[in-house]
């Protein structure tokens, strides 16, 4: 199931986007206290390793050292041999081009890292409060080429920095298309790092193959990943930019509306779920200016009703909870407008 035009009067305009700030700011505001939880999450810095990596044997010995770098980010299992994967590296290191121009560019973005440590230990310390079980991992940057951009479990969070660096950067992917490229920011690591985390609380009833089912699961997944990092803005938590989500706060009874005219909350057809749910640019069946990804977002929003109007049901509970129609009832969800 796990398987992101119209007028209005101006005063209208301000109270909806005011309302919709009010919102977002609300879960900093009631963040918990988290000043006597302790998180030091270590920092294992490769990068001036890798970009310094000009010789076979220098390729070989940083790949004997490191494994699962060379195994994830430069997919060492499929060649099954460490000097393919040593000359590819000496290739993209070695090249001018990459250390005077992209290298820099990491450097100026990110210093020596420490801010972006700080952050993911102030989301651990917020993780942490509602599980107080949960294991440290260890943060690694390293430089993967633009070939991958990150890899996240229990025991480590690694990070690609150079794929970081946003469409204004010197080189980007290949083949990501600017809507998506534009996630590809330092300030979306976290977030984005926190979403796949915390997914493993996230439980749900495999039998209910509707679209309402889905954007429950990923409502539920975006309000857990919103606990972690309260005062983050839900643009970056999403990937939308602040103006789709001023214009979808908006027009979010017209999005809705649409949801119930078309009978579309328990369609089960993949292909048609996948035209709300999947990545496109925009949900064009809706709107030219709604963005894609919108039933997710719809999700999101029915799970912050379902908890706004049920109190007394703790985070845990609901990422327990599998039955989706009963969060959808219960949630007493009216749209905006």
């Amino acid at each position: 199931m796990q398987s992101n035009k119209y007028y209005i009067l101006t005063s209208l305009f301000f109270f909806i986007v005011l309302s919709a700030c009010k919102d977002s700011d609300k879960f900093c505001q009631e963040a918990p206290n988290i000043d006597d939880i302790e998180v030091e999450i270590p920092l294992n810095d490769l990068t001036d390793d890798m970009v310094a990596l000009n010789t076979q044997q220098e390729a070989l010995r940083f790949a004997h050292e490191n494994p699962f770098v060379t195994n994830y980010f430069f997919e060492g299992r499929r060649y099954n041999s460490d000097s393919i994967v040593a000359k590819s590296m000496v290739n993209i290191f070695s090249n001018p081009s990459y250390e005077d121009t992209l290298y820099h560019q990491v450097k100026n973005t990110f210093g020596d890292f420490s801010e972006l440590n700080q952050e993911f230990e102030e989301a651990f310390r917020y993780y942490k409060y509602y599980y107080p079980e949960i294991t440290i991992p260890e943060l690694e940057m390293v430089l993967a080429g633009l070939q991958k951009d990150l890899f996240v479990s229990d025991s480590l969070i690694s990070i690609a920095a150079d794929y970081f660096l946003g469409p204004d950067a010197a080189y980007v992917p290949n083949g990501v298309p600017d809507y998506i490229l534009m996630r590809y920011e330092k300030e979306y690591i976290v977030p984005m790092s926190m979403l796949l985390i915390t997914q493993k609380h996230n439980e749900t009833d495999q039998s209910d193959q509707s679209l309402l089912a889905d954007m429950i699961f990923y409502g539920k997944s975006y309000y857990m990943t919103k606990m972690t990092i309260p005062c983050t803005p839900d643009s970056l938590l999403i990937g939308y930019t602040a103006k789709e989500i001023e214009d979808i706060n908006k027009n979010e009874h017209i999005i809705w509306a649409n949801f119930l005219e078309n009978d579309l909350l328990y369609e089960t057809s993949h292909f048609m779920k996948n035209k709300f749910l999947g990545e496109r640019p925009k949900t064009f069946e809706i709107s030219q200016q709604c963005p894609g990804r919108i039933g997710i977002w719809v999700g999101w929003q029915i799970v912050k009703s379902y908890m706004r109007n049920n109190p007394d049901v703790s985070l845990q509970e609901l990422m327990q909870n599998t039955d989706a129609q009963q969060i959808f009832s219960q949630s007493k969800y009216k749209p905006k407008g």
